[in-house]
């Protein structure tokens, strides 16, 4: 089985979307407990024996981490065959480009709202027109983009009809994604839930399926003949086909977004351990995945998608 892993770099963020800012359950990482891009380049070579084909890097917002371009150096040396793509909301994306790391081909970037005054609103002081030309620029620079849109009732799901469009005239995929109880936002959550199957509906779609059965995003085609795609996490779980792993700022493991502990890899490997240990945790954790989703009973704490990385 090949894996995704998703490294949150950095819990921090300029936005202060309802989602996910105003429910942290705990203060970010701070500079001196992240792990240091000599730390990520020992751990990566970890997961070069257990088929880990892919790297996101998440956040908060990974573009706010100074040494980003140092952390996906790391990585690339050490899975010099693996995909290295970022997912960021855009505000420091032009200047990325004018420089871009070696090995990161792909970026998808969230953007709530296609109006300036409603994005202001709804993610926070930002120029919406700019992240879209940004987005633009990235795919004529022959990265793989895509937009994620995070659907939230009498807030943004009227503007599914203008982000197809968008997606027409630009010819970039657009994912519409459905808010998910992490436990520290539950009211705003419960407020403003807009479920996948109301996606569909509303934009009279019919299923096209997954590009591959680890994709979080199924494909739909909307009645224009719009390809979309959607992550209903919560409502149609697929989580006996996840293929995710993901690595906090803090550097613990974790098979599920849910899974309330994880494997401290950081932690140990700052206390001394030695690789062939750290190894062995790791095989240990990625054999042990399983599913944590709320639809299960199985213990689970509050956080924040910035906690754990989007």
């Amino acid at each position: 089985m090949n894996f995704t892993l998703r490294v949150n770099v950095g819990e921090h963020c300029q936005y202060d979307c309802g989602y996910c800012r105003p429910g942290l359950v705990r203060a970010p990482t701070g500079a001196s407990q992240r792990v240091q891009p000599a730390e990520y380049a020992r751990l990566a070579l970890l997961f070069a024996p257990l088929g880990v084909t892919k790297v996101r890097f998440t956040g908060g917002e990974p573009l706010l981490r100074p040494d980003f371009r140092e952390v996906v150096a790391a990585f690339h040396q050490a899975l010099p065959d693996a995909t290295l793509a970022l997912t960021t909301n855009g505000q420091r994306l032009d200047a990325l480009l004018d420089d871009l790391p070696p090995g990161l081909g792909a970026v998808t970037v969230h953007v709530d709202s296609l109006q300036a005054d409603r994005y202001r609103r709804l993610m926070g002081e930002g120029d919406v027109s700019a992240v879209l030309a940004s987005v633009q620029r990235a795919k004529a620079l022959g990265l793989a983009t895509k937009l994620n849109v995070v659907v939230q009732r009498g807030l943004n799901d009227d503007e599914l009809p203008d982000f197809l469009a968008w997606s027409r005239r630009t010819g970039l995929e657009v994912r519409f994604i459905e808010l998910m109880n992490t436990g520290s936002a539950s009211g705003f959550t419960r407020a403003h839930f807009f479920a996948g199957a109301e996606v569909v509906a509303r934009l009279g779609a019919t299923r096209l399926g997954r590009k591959h059965a680890a994709d979080p995003a199924c494909l739909f085609r909307a009645a224009d003949g719009t390809v979309f795609g959607l992550i209903a996490s919560d409502t149609a779980p697929f989580c006996e086909d996840c293929a995710r792993l993901r690595l906090s700022a803090d550097g613990r493991l974790r098979g599920c977004l849910y899974e309330p502990a994880g494997a401290p890899l950081g932690a140990l490997l700052r206390a001394g351990w030695s690789d062939a240990m750290l190894s062995g945790l790791v095989k240990r954790a990625v054999s042990e995945k399983r599913s944590h989703h709320p639809s299960l009973a199985l213990p689970r704490g509050r956080f924040s998608m910035a906690d754990l990385g989007g």
